[in-house]
């Protein structure tokens, strides 16, 4: 192993061990960026749940599942402030590592690692240097518009050697794969689905909902023929599921951040159908890789002429291995955390 880089604590979210046995994006990427680094001779510690299961030689500093994240800091402090580490990566929900800094400014940079809307935090936290990192350009716009400070971006990225198509042919259903949200348009793409007559399996997890009203509806409006709506799925069962689809249909109705599943669909053969707003108008080249729309009349013109046809799925997985593979997602960040160690911020 190459002479350590840096020693950097990654923290993650108190809700799932990593690696997730279901999806959940947050900490997948906390998972696959600790084992990125710690092979490129980082010295890696991880707050994550217990019975995490990390490569040797990454540290975890283990808080029980669901453990308020005010708890789990009181877990690595003493060490942060004693300068165990020289990075911090904050990838929680609350960044009490960033709040503890208040009023002192601290040497010790913290990088906050952003994968939601900044709408979620009612303000920046009073520090000199904040340092955001969204996941797209967009979403460090919209960060530095929303909370008036600057950011930058990484691109999340995909294991392109799990995300392949597993060669069964292709049926004639669409997929969705998302959460039971209205931010991601699942009831729009039901109903534009009944209002065609096509075929559209939904997925998505049932258990952590914001409203369960709306998971109701969108229950009620599947007719089991036409729209079938199903729970949530491992990741190995989403590779099936992208295989099989004749495309993926997403209208999401937020700028979304980014969007980990039309890059895991157009690597697996499945072209993506995408409202444009937000990251996908950055991973999805209209027309080439996939289609964005501004609206669900646009995609019923798609759909109608079966457009997802016109799309070469061998450029759609090369566009996503030259450009969103996890060695190009572990380049970009370790790319950004040199620059904060030779004492770049923001």
């Amino acid at each position: 192993m190459p002479e350590g880089k840096g020693r950097i604590l990654l923290i993650s979210t108190t809700i799932f061990p990593l690696p997730p046995q279901g999806y959940s994006g947050t900490e997948y990427l906390v998972h696959k960026l600790a084992e990125g680094l710690a092979s490129k001779g980082w010295q890696v510690s991880v707050v994550a749940p217990e019975g995490s299961q990390l490569l040797d030689g990454i540290e975890l500093i283990p808080t029980p599942v669901g453990e308020a994240e005010e708890s789990a800091w009181q877990r690595y402090r003493a060490r942060m402030e004693q300068g165990e580490w020289n990075v911090i990566l904050d990838a929680s929900f609350q960044r009490w590592a960033t709040m503890s800094s208040v009023g002192k400014d601290p040497e010790l940079p913290i990088v906050n690692w952003l994968h939601t809307v900044p709408e979620t935090y009612g303000s920046p936290p009073p520090l000199r240097y904040p340092m955001f990192v969204g996941i797209s350009r967009s979403h460090a716009e919209h960060i530095t518009h929303r909370l008036r400070v600057p950011a930058r971006w990484v691109y999340n990225g995909i294991d392109t050697d799990f995300y392949r198509s597993d060669g069964r042919p292709r049926g004639g259903r669409y997929l969705f794969m998302g959460r039971y949200t209205s931010e991601k348009g699942v009831l729009e793409a039901i109903l534009l689905a009944k209002r065609l007559k096509i075929g559209l399996d939904v997925y998505g997890d049932t258990n952590i909902i914001a409203d369960a009203g709306y998971l109701k509806r969108c229950q009620q409006e599947a007719d089991g023929y036409f729209v079938r709506t199903n729970p949530g799925v491992t990741r190995a069962a989403t590779v099936e599921l992208y295989s099989q689809a004749h495309g993926l249909l997403n209208l999401h109705r937020w700028l979304e951040p980014l969007g980990l599943v039309p890059l895991e669909a157009m690597a697996c053969g499945a072209v993506p159908i995408c409202t444009k707003e937000g990251g996908p108008a950055e991973t999805i080249i209209h027309g080439t890789t996939g289609f964005l729309v501004s609206d669900d009349y646009e995609a019923e013109e798609l759909i109608k002429r079966d457009a997802v046809r016109e799309i070469n799925p061998e450029v759609m997985r090369r566009h996503v291995e030259e450009n969103f593979s996890l060695p190009k997602f572990i380049e970009r960040w370790e790319f950004l955390l040199q620059r904060v160690l030779a004492g770049d911020r923001w």
